[in-house]
C-alpha cells in the first residue's frame, strides 16, 4: 500500500508553493509596471499623436470591507494613433484612466507600445517606477523567508537574518533591497519635481 504524505508535509509543501508562487508574481507585476512606465515615459514604443474621437466618462464601483460601496470615475478616449514618422496608423486606438476627458479633435502627444496608448507623462511613469521598486522591495523579504523558512524554524527576525552573514542569501536580499529604496526614492522625487 502507497504511504501518503502526512498533514505537515503537505502545508510545508503548500507554504513553500505560495512563497515561489507570490515571488514570481512580485516580479510579474515589476515588468509589466516597468514595461508600462517605460512606454509612459517615451523610450520604449512608437512616438506619436493621438487625435480624440471622443471621449466618455467611466464609472468603477468597487465594495471595500467595512466601508460598503464606493466609486471612482475616470474617463477613456476614442480616435487615431499616428506615429511621428508616419509609417503607424491605427484608427480604432483608445486610452484609458485620464483624469480629464478631450474635446474631439484634441491632439495629445502619446506613445503606443504593442496595442496600447499612453500619454507621454513624467510624472505618471515615475509612479510605475515607485510600484516597481516597492514591489521588488517585497520580493527580497519574501525571497529571505522562503529561503531561511523564517516562519517555521522558531527563532526571531535578528537571529535568523544573523544566520545568513557570508550567504548569497544575505548578499542578494542587500542587494535587492538596495537597489529598490534608491529607485523608490529617485522616483519619489521624479514623480514630484516631473510635470505631470
Amino acid at each position: 500500500m502507497p504511504q501518503f504524505p502526512s498533514t505537515s508535509t503537505i502545508k510545508r509543501a503548500w507554504g513553500r508553493f505560495l512563497h515561489l508562487g507570490a515571488m514570481i508574481m512580485l516580479l510579474a507585476l515589476s515588468v509589466i509596471f516597468g514595461w508600462l512606465g517605460l512606454a509612459q515615459a517615451g523610450v520604449m514604443g512608437t512616438q506619436g499623436t493621438f487625435t480624440v474621437g471622443e471621449c466618455h466618462l467611466v464609472q468603477h464601483h468597487h465594495t471595500s470591507g467595512k466601508r460598503g460601496t464606493g466609486s471612482t470615475t475616470d474617463y477613456t478616449c476614442t480616435g487615431e494613433f499616428r506615429s511621428d514618422d508616419g509609417k503607424v496608423v491605427a484608427k480604432n486606438s483608445w486610452i484609458s484612466g485620464l483624469q480629464t476627458g478631450y474635446p474631439k479633435a484634441s491632439a495629445l502627444s502619446s506613445q503606443r507600445s504593442g496595442t496600447q496608448v499612453v500619454l507621454r507623462n513624467g510624472q505618471g511613469a515615475a509612479v510605475k517606477f515607485i510600484i516597481v521598486f516597492a514591489a521588488l522591495l517585497v520580493d527580497a523579504f519574501v525571497f529571505f523567508w522562503f529561503v531561511t523558512r523564517f516562519d517555521k524554524n522558531g527563532m526571531t527576525l535578528k537571529e535568523t537574518w544573523g544566520t545568513t552573514r557570508g550567504t548569497p542569501t544575505r548578499a542578494i536580499v542587500v542587494g535587492v533591497s538596495a537597489v529598490a529604496l534608491v529607485g523608490i526614492a529617485a522616483g519619489t522625487v521624479c514623480a514630484v519635481a516631473l510635470p505631470g
